[in-house]
């Protein structure tokens, strides 16, 4: 099942629209402006159209009472007492649709991971916060026992609005419980459910943001950029021959373990993770901006768009700035659907023809001629001992990384900002949490 390529096999198992038009949408569709997104980043998402996926079905069954009828022809035929009793069951099917689809998870939050856990306050204790995320909040936690240090994500119920909410939440904790045993990916420690949330929790990866690393270290050559590339389509390779597809990467959704030289690369979040079959096409629009795949605009896709998502990662890491941009997210998006790869431009002229070439081959907007992940493996510029160039690149690539991951920080700072000022003129005072989610909806979740 693994890479025979490279590597050693593996043992086992948004975008932006108007904050204005986010903050005015009238209540009915807050539905998908809830939908799942990701834990402290931008990502888009709707409802998946693939429900049979889950092992989980969620019923979805409108109240038919379709008796209503009668109750209102029998007091025109007799105006007597009874009837007037009778016209209360009507009412109840009125109700029970609003019910149902505003509260349905929120209420029937007993069972949320579908089985007994045990009690995450016996076994750990809450550290400082570490992150923030749309449904939940990440905390370092102790574990009472050993006294090991883990990462805690805790999603509130109360935040489960519909089906699908919760649906996310329980395929999140099965696939990562899918791909344990993967060197790179983040490990599952275990999922704990109380009256109020949903703890899920893994290893602490405190050696910081992929980019973040190779701008701290002051030197970066065209191998080590293969090196993390081998490891980010190695894990691509893993997921797909387990049936799982990412959907949302992008650099910051790689952490490293600690902060030593020799620190493993992990991949982090499957909140927009789903399970596939061969030949199985989905239809909403999910990821970030810069990294989404054109057939995933085009709302047609399968697992080839990580091959996309992860050929962008490549283009960064060799030229310090996106092949696809844009003042807009609109823009961005265009770009993706019709725009030219920059191989001109500094510093391309003096990357290696094997490295190009890669990238041209995992960018084809055709996934049906893109390489696919155990492709990618294989290319001479990816392999160990391959013929990735060990010379260091432009020092301009470090310095327009630099200013790229600044500028994506800097945006969400601003997107809060703007959003906190904005609702204070209407007279909503959200809590930053609140504020966070609205952020996240509005820049990551998208209705094409």
């Amino acid at each position: 099942m693994g890479n025979t390529c490279v590597g050693p096999t593996i043992s086992k198992n948004g975008f932006l629209q108007s904050v204005s038009a986010a903050m005015w949408r009238p209540r009915a569709s807050d539905e998908s402006v809830s939908n799942h997104t990701r834990t402290d980043e931008a990502t888009v998402t709707e409802a998946t159209t693939k429900e049979p996926e889950s092992p989980f079905p969620v019923q979805n069954k409108p109240p038919e009472q379709l008796t209503m009828p009668k109750p209102e022809t029998k007091p025109e035929t007799k105006p007597e007492p009874k009837p007037e009793a009778k016209p209360e069951h009507p009412t109840k099917p009125k109700k029970s649709p609003e019910m149902k689809r505003v509260s349905s998870a929120g209420l029937r939050t007993g069972s949320v991971l579908q089985t007994r856990t045990g009690n995450f306050k016996e076994f750990f204790k809450f550290g400082r916060k570490l992150g923030q995320g749309q449904f939940g909040t990440t905390f370092l936690c102790v574990e009472k026992g050993t006294g090991k240090e883990y990462a805690c994500k805790s999603i509130a119920k109360r935040k489960l609005i519909t089906d699908e909410d919760v649906e996310d939440v329980r395929r999140e904790v099965q696939i990562m419980h899918h791909l344990a045993g993967h060197p790179n990916v983040v490990s599952i420690k275990g999922a704990f459910e109380d009256a109020v949330a949903v703890h899920v929790v893994m290893e602490l990866c405190a050696g910081g943001e992929l980019f973040d690393r190779i701008i701290q270290r002051g030197h970066y050559t065209e191998r080590k950029a293969a090196e993390l590339t081998r490891t980010i389509v190695g894990v691509v390779e893993a997921c797909h021959s387990l049936g799982v597809m990412h959907r949302d990467l992008k650099p910051e959704n790689f952490l490293f373990i600690s902060q030593d030289e020799d620190s493993l690369l992990k991949t982090i979040d499957f909140g927009l993770s789903v399970f596939f079959k061969p030949g199985e096409k989905f239809s909403d629009v999910v990821g970030s901006p810069y990294y989404v795949a054109p057939e995933v605009l085009r709302k047609r896709y399968g697992p080839e768009a990580d091959v996309w998502s992860a050929g962008v990662i490549l283009y960064i890491l060799l030229s310090g700035v996106p092949p696809f941009w844009a003042e807009s997210e609109q823009g961005i998006f265009e770009q993706v659907l019709h725009g030219d790869l920059d191989f001109s431009s500094d510093p391309w002229p003096n990357i290696s023809e094997s490295a190009k070439d890669l990238v041209r081959k995992m960018l084809v907007r055709d996934p049906r001629r893109r390489l696919t992940a155990h492709e990618v493996l294989c290319h001479p510029w990816v392999q160990v001992d391959g013929v990735a160039p060990d010379k260091p690149l432009d020092s301009a690539v470090l310095s327009r990384l630099k200013q790229f991951s600044a500028m994506n920080k800097l945006k969400k700072m601003a997107l809060r900002v703007k959003l906190k000022a904005g609702l204070k003129r209407v007279g909503a005072n959200l809590k930053e949490s609140e504020i966070y989610d609205l952020m996240q909806a509005v820049s990551i979740k998208s209705n094409f």
